[in-house]
């Protein structure tokens, strides 16, 4: 078995954010906002000083709290990306019963591992804040409109290149 087939499929990462959209945020209000679904989840979010190759973490405490710490000087659409993230591999463990009272320390570094898709469990987090964020639905309604990849990257409030790692994987990215 591959390493992108032990984690979760596009359909299955879609399937679980659309879950928690639609019961921790508003169906049809856009950006969406990891940090508001954090929190009613009950997980404390922090920006803190972490170091420059910590995007942000994830930490549960046998138990205390979930907590999600975010680079508190990254620009804002990182950290939106970052926080869905964190929140994949909160939902992700939820999934696969990974919580009974077990102690979790998870730091996200900015390294070539997370950024080339070779741990089933950081590809899992991507794909369900890709799918949190940027619902396939809504895409396909704004593309009927525009394709400007900078308008719908603005739209939903993430950075032009996570815009186009999301429609390449939905096979929409316009490479004319």
């Amino acid at each position: 078995m591959t390493t992108a087939e032990k984690a979760l499929s596009l359909a299955q990462a879609e399937t679980l954010a659309n879950q928690i959209r639609l019961n921790y945020w508003h169906r049809d209000r856009f950006p969406v906002d990891p940090v508001t679904i954090g929190t009613e989840l009950g997980i404390r979010i922090i920006d803190a000083d972490l170091p420059e190759d910590v995007a942000g973490a994830f930490l549960k405490k046998v138990g205390g709290d979930p907590i999600i710490m975010l680079h508190e000087f990254d620009p804002l659409n990182r950290k939106r990306f970052t926080c869905a993230h964190e929140l994949g591999h909160y939902v992700y463990r939820l999934e696969r019963g990974h919580f009974d009272e077990q102690e979790i320390d998870h730091v996200d570094k900015r390294s070539e591992l997370s950024s080339t898709g070779k741990c089933p469990e950081e590809i899992s987090a991507s794909r369900f804040a890709a799918a949190l964020l940027m619902p396939v639905e809504k895409i396909h309604a704004l593309l009927k409109d525009s394709d400007d990849i900078y308008a719908l990257a603005n739209f939903f409030k993430v950075s032009v290149s996570a815009m186009r790692y999301r429609l390449d994987s939905l096979g929409l990215l316009n490479n004319d």
